[in-house]
């Protein structure tokens, strides 16, 4: 009987391992869904639940998680079992998920969403794309004994893409809103609070298209700081567990009516129009959809970036073009608003490349013979899989 104890142990030592992966990497997950959901959909729905604050918050969680499903499920089935939209793989900043190299999810891989919840319990708008997806991809070179430079090379072409795209979208919202918008938001401005309340059905109508239009756009951005922490391939069960825990965390911050991040929408002019919010919620998918289609082509195609900096781009746009047309608001009022959002941003940023730099040293590395050894079986395992698909 002796013989078998060594045996048993090390059963029990390769279960208990297996386990503490899953769990810390369901864990991941669940902590990234909730802050990607409290911090960054408040920067794309923010405007839709101040200007529909007197509606029914299960109305609202309706059409909201309708088209949340409905996302996560055509990005799943289009790409081949990857609900990010394959913003995970953009050539050379690619992010392997830790399984597929041998590495296994530890305790480190749950602190950057914890720091991100931490964040936005506190009201920061900070870039969730910056923060969990520049550590995670610190600790996944981490794991594979490779220079934590490939981490900060993908921090450096996100942020550039990122700033890029709060100067189209501030250059855009100025201009627009500037020439054209302004003069609707004088009438808007004028109107009295029960028209502003009761604008009429089309203009109700337009803001749910606008919404639900942008909030399509966000997702197919953002969805990847939430599923990196899942196979790059889901199982369609899994799938379905994903989005029942993440249109109930959209119940509740609906519930909640946005949380602290909300204030950040409700600092700015007039957001709680209707009417107002509809061209905030048009102008910022538009600015999304470019890049999406990825039309500049300075960088990898499906890249991420930060929709924090291109949401604070527009409403920094929006804010100055509006103020200097209507001269409703002192320029030191206007500035401050303006700089205190993109300082918030800044320290997240800097927090993202801190975390990069740290999280890395409590990270073991994988042996390279593990590394070739699961790279011998993974072509073997595809192999098996398409086999049982036909």
């Amino acid at each position: 009987m002796l013989g078998y104890r060594p045996i048993f142990s090390g059963f029990l030592i390769l279960a208990d391992l297996i386990f503490m992966n899953e769990l810390f990497m369901i864990v991941g997950f669940a902590l990234a869904a909730y802050a990607v959901v409290a911090n960054d959909s408040i920067q794309t729905l923010g405007t839709f639940l101040s200007s529909n604050a007197k509606r029914p918050w299960w109305f609202l969680w309706i059409w909201v998680s309708g088209i949340l499903a409905l996302t996560i499920l055509i990005g799943w089935s289009l790409n081949d079992g990857d609900p990010a939209f394959g913003r995970l793989g953009a050539e050379g900043k690619n992010i392997p998920f830790p399984n597929d190299y041998g590495g296994v999810f530890t305790w480190v891989f749950v602190l950057p969403p914890l720091v991100l919840v931490i964040f936005t319990r506190i009201g920061i708008p900070v870039s969730t794309s910056l923060l969990v997806l520049t550590a995670f991809k610190g600790l996944v070179v981490a794991q594979q004994g490779k220079d934590g430079k490939e981490a900060l090379g993908l921090f450096k072409s996100m942020m550039e893409k990122s700033l890029f795209g709060y100067l189209i979208a501030f250059v855009l919202g100025l201009a627009v809103f500037f020439l054209v918008i302004s003069v609707f938001e004088r009438r808007f401005m004028k109107d009295s609070d029960e028209v502003k309340s009761n604008p009429g059905k089309h203009w109700v109508y337009f803001q749910w298209c606008s919404t639900g239009f942008l909030w399509w756009m966000w997702l197919v951005q953002d969805l990847a700081n939430i599923f990196a922490y899942l196979p790059r391939q889901i199982e369609f069960v899994w799938i379905l567990v994903a989005v029942v825990g993440m249109v109930l965390l959209q119940g509740y911050l609906i519930f909640q009516r946005g949380g602290k991040i909300q204030r950040v929408v409700l600092a700015k002019t007039n957001t709680v129009d209707v009417r107002s919010a509809t061209f905030i919620d048009l102008l910022y998918g538009v600015v999304l959809l470019l890049f999406y289609k990825d039309i500049f082509g300075f960088w990898p195609d499906k890249l991420p970036m930060s929709t924090t900096w291109v949401f604070l781009g527009m409403l920094a746009g929006r804010e100055i073009g509006i103020a200097l047309r209507l001269r409703h608001r002192g320029k030191k009022h206007v500035a401050r608003l303006v700089l205190m959002d993109a300082g918030k941003a800044f320290a997240g940023s800097l927090v993202a490349v801190g975390l990069a730099f740290a999280l890395p040293y409590l990270i073991t590395a994988v042996p390279k013979e593990k590394q070739e050894e699961v790279k011998r079986e993974r072509p073997a395992a595809e192999l098996r899989v398409r086999s049982d698909d036909w």
